[in-house]
């Protein structure tokens, strides 16, 4: 009889065999092998451990460990490339090969292995591509005989063969150990994946690992501990588990390694109960995975189909389109009657309105009808010609009255009539014109003389009926002729529209296939819908486990003496320091960096100055000599701008402490730098080692508030209620996405009280304050910006360092600060971390570089690889660095200037003046390649244009010798020459100001706007599978419709952040593109003007740097009410595995494109107004320079004309700047 348990196992056992065959009816060989996989798992009673996380957080350090020996190769570096499965028996290795594509990732019975020795497999480990799975036997009685630890690639891992080896993996595992290194464990890439191992149900143990990098002196390990837990909390992970551990420092006071190993040796023992869960989890995961693949598998027939249809905005307007185009079609076809009606119709009202006989014309109509009246005469004597006279005077008053009353009330009219109807068709022109004026009706005075006066007395009804008359004719001639041309014109347009009305037709039939087409994609998605309800119907239940079947791990707490003494260096080493330190001496004689930037820079300075002592006396002179000082001055003041860029736990604090020579900044493995901090020398009004904080205005604390509130969907803040407000929410109402606005308001609220009355002040602080300033959260929220003010050489030679919040820390800040810095800064250095070298933090970096690159020069750029000290062997080092290298190259970086250090034995050599242990650090080569940039390549490049000013001034001058060394005659015929050439500069020049590209301008924001809304748009749905998330959207999550309404304002965000990035890019763009155009027509203009006469020497100069202007910010986050789209989720299950989510992005689709074109034509509006008037400006500020210097060199070669006796003062001023030039050069 079977017992309750083998029936469990039975019905498992049918369910898996009933979803293999399905598999395979559907040829998913990559699920069916899985479910082969299951089954042997469900037969062989054998529990699996597996290790995931950073690809470099030491997981196979960690299990060689464990097993007592090394099983697995360990780099810092991506190594195990597959799933290494290790198991406690005789030594042994098999190597499966990967099958083709779609036959599965784990091994099969299909592919005989490869047989090795444990000691050959590092080259296999390292080929994903080639070997998906490798098994090892060797002694390792940890494992005793029913358990096996599965080693599987690093899950940040930026190589495709290493996440589909982890994904393809973790279906077998019964326990999870997820492997972090120390200073990355609140990266947003530990605390997602953590979630989502979480979330799959099986049995999650967190390993934090390094932990001998933490130095008690910064930070206790108690209030470390406490962070990490705070943060897994916030991000609802549940864990069996939380231990901290260190290989290196085994005697370390709160290594947990013991309980590591007793935790894997306790696994075993509770594999019955683990592996059926396990199963089940693990069959419902292969399931799901198996409709997004069936689903991606007729994705392309989808795309094919959709394409056909215009895409998913095509198919959904389809129907209307159809009616549309059969709309068009009858339009077309009726418009020739319909225009012919309704030009009739306004025709006669016009007609029906026009007054033709108004009193002072039926005046003058009785006065002629009188004088046509058998009997008229006028006077006694000479009467009859008087009288022919009066009479025809009368008729042509009558006339005159008449004709200007019908043009004007009718004539004007119709032609505009008839112009109009030409006009909106596209028929009107010149000929058509002349065709009107031809024939359009005009009267002839026939019309009124044709009509015989009575017999009778002339009364006022007879005048009335007579003009009644004529109106009549005028009318009925007007509107015969009217009609004639309208139908005339209607003809034309008959003629136009045919081969419309042929293209319309053939459309219709186009969209008659279309219609064919989207029933088939109907059926379709049906089909999809059907397979993946099929799937589900055979998943198992899922289980859930009891915190009694696992065992527990606690704390450890070291003893108060032991922590107190705790240095946290990281690795155990002995240091020596020279006992001789004047040959070794760091900070007394080895060169500060850049030393002789300043020196050089003075010495420029200098000369520059010299050279417009000696040209002051000469006005023609004045604006070289304002050139020349201002650029002495520019020189005087000489900053250069390090910006540092890297993940939040790279070392970029650690980093500028160590160029600096001194622990200044704050360094925690937590993120701290929340704000931009620059490090400079202090001016003469501050002192060493302050700093200037400048605090956020009160308006712009409210904005913050208001934004965060507005995207938590808190509504809109209350001064006196706000914090309340705050406190009220919990983590597990937040989106993921949101959290870090979550985290600000909490910090905003803790610190606002003491903050209030500081908003909008600048004050100094010392080192103490200014670190709580720059590393707590409570207050830096509140911080516009903060200027440390240090003393050291690096400062001095006015080196100014900015450090950056890293690209990927959780603060709510840290994004979007980086721009102006990548965009402005003299020398970028991006820096990553040795154990988790280019990390997706790294990789979101140089997308975002990606977006300037094209506009930049990636000279100024220096990669740094920070604690290369973790480096076991110097081979080591070479391959992460290699790797770094082949990745920045993938990422569009060619010939990357790319440097290995350590920080820390930096800083700790510069404090000892070991100048031995700094070159050991990697640290002197960096600062070796670093001042050759900044101290002479720039500066070289800096000082040539100086060299420049004076070389342009010293060849005026030896032309004004040339001239004045000519004859009496031809001086004067050069003067002459001369007031001809201003009057035609002066020309030249003023169409040079005038001058504007609108046009050019215009065109280049709207195509850039253009495909800035095509890529974003492409993405739509990428962002809505994002913020519509089923990990976001569960049934346990709570207020369903609150989390619903809080994904669309997620999404709403997200597009804007994508916006204002790609916006931001558009300016540098347009910037460019404006300098590029002002520069080359006054390069253009300089070149003319220089070839009037000889002599000449014009330079073009442009200001540096154009503001960058405010985008619109998109904080429109209830632009769309998401309320409204509820009815489309009626449950997690109908919305992500039905199609509510597909519903609800067709009826968003529309909503959103208009969002972002909204968005996008506000800011293509601004940047065009904005570059307009800019190169409108800069046309006008250069053509001012250019004409002053025209003026000024064409006044000087006069007045040297008049300097005959003087040249040799002329020749000697020649040689002093001449000399000045020479002195350049030494």
């Amino acid at each position: 009889m079977l017992t309750h348990r083998s029936r469990q196992n039975e019905e498992m056992r049918e369910r898996l065999q009933e979803l293999q065959q399905f598999f395979i009816q559907h040829e998913d060989k990559t699920a069916s092998s899985a479910m082969e996989d299951l089954l042997q798992k469900a037969a062989v009673d054998e529990v699996t451990i597996a290790f995931c996380g950073h690809f470099s957080a030491g997981k196979s350090s960690l299990i060689n460990s464990l097993c007592g020996k090394k099983v697995l190769p360990a780099s810092p570096v991506p190594t195990s490339a597959n799933v290494v499965a290790i198991r406690n028996g005789p030594k042994l290795a098999k190597i499966y090969q990967t099958l083709q594509e779609g036959e599965g990732q784990i091994s099969s019975d299909e592919i005989s292995p490869i047989v090795a020795m444990p000691e050959e497999l590092d080259e296999y480990c390292k080929n994903g591509e080639q070997y998906s799975y490798i098994e090892v036997w060797d002694e390792v009685p940890l494992l005793q005989e029913h358990a096996v630890l599965l080693d599987t690639p690093g899950v940040d891992s930026t190589d495709d063969a290493h996440k589909k080896a982890t994904d393809s993996a973790l279906h077998l595992a019964d326990a999870v150990f997820y492997v972090m290194d120390y200073n990355h464990v609140q990266s947003e890439n530990n605390l997602s994946f953590a979630k989502s191992l979480s979330d799959w149900g099986k049995p999650l143990y967190l390993v934090v690992t390094q932990i001998d990098k933490h130095r008690e002196q910064e930070l206790s390990f108690s209030a470390y501990r406490s962070a990490v837990e705070d943060v897994f909390a916030a991000w609802e992970v549940t864990y069996a588990g939380l231990l901290f551990t260190t290989l290196k420092q085994k005697a370390h006071p709160y290594n947990q390694w013991n309980e590591l190993v007793q935790l894997v040796k306790t696994i075993p023992d509770l594999r019955s109960d683990l592996i059926q869960h396990s199963i089940a989890s693990s069959t419902r995961h292969v399931g799901e995975e198996f409709i997004k693949n069936w689903q991606a598998k007729h994705e392309d027939m989808k795309e094919q189909m959709l394409n056909e249809l215009g895409g998913e905005e095509g198919a959904a307007r389809l129907a209307s389109e159809t009616s549309r185009f059969n709309q068009d079609i009858a339009q077309i076809s009726e418009m020739t009657g319909e225009e012919r009606k309704q030009f009739r119709t306004e025709t006669d009202q016009l007609l029906s309105s026009a007054n033709i006989t108004p009193a002072d014309v039926r005046s003058a109509a009785e006065s002629y009808l009188e004088s046509r009246r058998p009997g008229f005469k006028v006077g006694f004597l000479f009467s009859s010609g008087k009288t022919e006279q009066e009479k025809e005077a009368r008729l042509q008053q009558f006339w005159d009255l008449f004709t200007r009353q019908a043009d004007g009330q009718i004539a004007f009219h119709l032609r505009s009539l008839l112009r109009g109807l030409g006009q909106s068709h596209g028929l009107w022109n010149e000929e058509w014109n002349e065709k009107l004026e031809a024939n359009l009706y005009t009267p002839e005075i026939e019309l009124i003389t044709k009509r015989k006066a009575p017999d009778t007395q002339i009364t006022g009804e007879y005048v009335l009926n007579y003009c009644k008359d004529l109106r009549a004719d005028l009318i009925a001639s007007y509107r015969r002729s009217a009609l004639e041309l309208a139908d005339d014109l209607l003809h034309e347009l008959s003629e136009k529209n045919a081969p419309v009305l042929v293209a319309l037709e053939e459309q219709r039939k186009q969209l008659d296939v279309k219609n064919k087409v989207a029933n088939q994609l109907s059926q379709l998605e049906q089909h999809i819908q059907d397979t993946a309800a099929a799937v589900r119907v055979m998943l198992p239940a899922m289980t859930t486990l009891t915190s009694e079947l696992l065992p527990e791990v606690s704390h450890r707490t070291a003893p108060v003496e032991t922590a107190a003494d705790l240095t946290g260096t990281g690795v155990e080493r002995n240091v020596t320091v020279s006992e001789d330190k004047g040959s070794l001496t760091v900070r007394k004689e080895r060169p500060a960096l850049a030393a002789r930037r300043y020196e050089r820079l003075s010495a420029a300075a200098t000369r520059l100055r010299e050279a417009a002592a000696h040209l002051a006396p000469y006005s023609a002179m004045n604006s070289a000599v304002r050139g020349l000082n201002t650029r002495a001055a520019s020189f005087d003041r000489g900053t250069f701008t390090l910006a540092l860029f890297g993940a939040f736990s790279a070392g970029k604090s650690s980093f500028a402490s160590a160029l600096l020579g001194e622990a200044v900044l704050p360094v925690s493995p937590h993120p701290t730098t929340a704000a931009i901090n620059r490090i400079m020398a202090p001016p003469e009004d501050m002192t060493h080692r302050t700093a200037q904080v400048t605090m956020k205005s009160k308006a712009s604390v409210w904005a913050d508030l208001t934004f965060s509130f507005n995207l938590l969907g808190l509504g809109v803040p209350d001064e006196k209620t706000w914090r309340a407000a705050v406190s009220a929410v919990t983590p597990q109402q937040v989106h993921p996405a949101g959290r870090p606005h979550y985290s600000f308001l909490k910090a905003a609220a803790s610190g606002y009280d003491d903050a209030l009355s500081k908003l909008g002040r600048s004050f100094v602080v010392n080192m103490e304050e200014y670190r709580a300033y720059v590393a707590e959260e409570s207050k830096s929220c509140f911080v516009e910006s903060i200027d440390l003010y240090y003393s050291c050489d690096l400062t001095n030679q006015g080196i100014i360092i900015v450090d950056t919040p890293g690209a990927d820390s959780i603060n709510a800040r840290h994004t979007g600060v980086t721009f102006n810095y990548m965009k402005n800064a003299d020398a970028l250095v991006f820096i990553t971390y040795y154990n988790h070298a280019f990390s997706q933090g790294d990789r979101q970096f140089l997308n975002q570089l990606g977006r300037v690159k094209d506009t930049k020069s990636l000279d100024n750029m220096f990669f740094v690889i920070n604690a290369a000290d973790l480096a076991a062997s110097s081979e080591e080092l070479e391959l992460v660095k290699e790797h770094v290298s082949e990745k920045l190259q993938q990422n569009g970086v060619r010939s990357p200037h790319l440097y290995a250090v350590s920080s820390l034995q930096a800083l700790d050599a510069k404090q000892t003046e070991n100048e031995d242990k700094l070159a050991e650090s990697g640290f002197t080569e960096f600062e070796q390649a670093f001042s050759t940039f900044a101290g002479e390549e720039l500066l070289d490049i800096a000082l040539l244009e100086a060299n420049k000013d004076i070389q342009i001034a010293r060849k005026r001058v030896e032309q004004w010798v040339q001239d004045a060394r000519q004859g009496a005659e031809v001086r004067e015929r050069r003067k002459e020459e001369l007031e001809r050439a201003l009057a035609q500069g002066e020309q030249l020049l003023q169409r040079l100001s005038n001058q504007s590209k609108d046009h050019e301008i215009a065109q280049e924001t709207q195509e850039l706007i253009f495909h800035t809304g095509q890529r974003i748009g492409y993405r739509i749905s990428e962002f809505m599978s994002e913020a519509f998330h089923p990990s976001v959207l569960r049934e346990d999550a709570g207020d369903l419709k609150a989390i619903f309404i809080s994904s669309g304002r997620e999404l709403l965000r997200m597009l804007n952040l994508e916006m204002q990035q790609e916006l931001l890019a558009t300016s540098i763009r347009l910037e460019n593109k404006g300098k590029q155009l002002v520069t080359f027509a006054a390069e253009e203009m300089a070149d003319e003007l220089s070839g009037l006469t000889p002599g000449i020497s014009l330079s073009v100069s442009l200001s540096k740097g154009w503001e960058t202007p405010s985008l619109g910010t998109g904080e429109e986050q209830e632009s769309i009410e998401f309320k409204l789209f509820w009815k489309y989720f009626k449950n997690p299950k109908s919305f992500f595995e039905g199609n509510g989510r597909k519903e609800l992005q067709q009826v968003l689709d529309p909503e959103l494109k208009q969002f972002i074109s909204k968005q996008l034509q506000g800011n293509e509006s601004l940047l065009k107004d904005y570059y307009q008037s800019l190169i409108r400006t800069s046309f006008y500020e250069v053509s001012l320079d250019l004409s002053e210097q025209w003026k000024e060199n064409i006044s000087g070669l006069v007045a040297a004309l008049d300097l005959a006796d003087d040249s040799e003062k002329l020749v000697l001023l020649a040689q002093k700047l001449s000399s000045l030039e020479q002195e350049s050069h030494i």
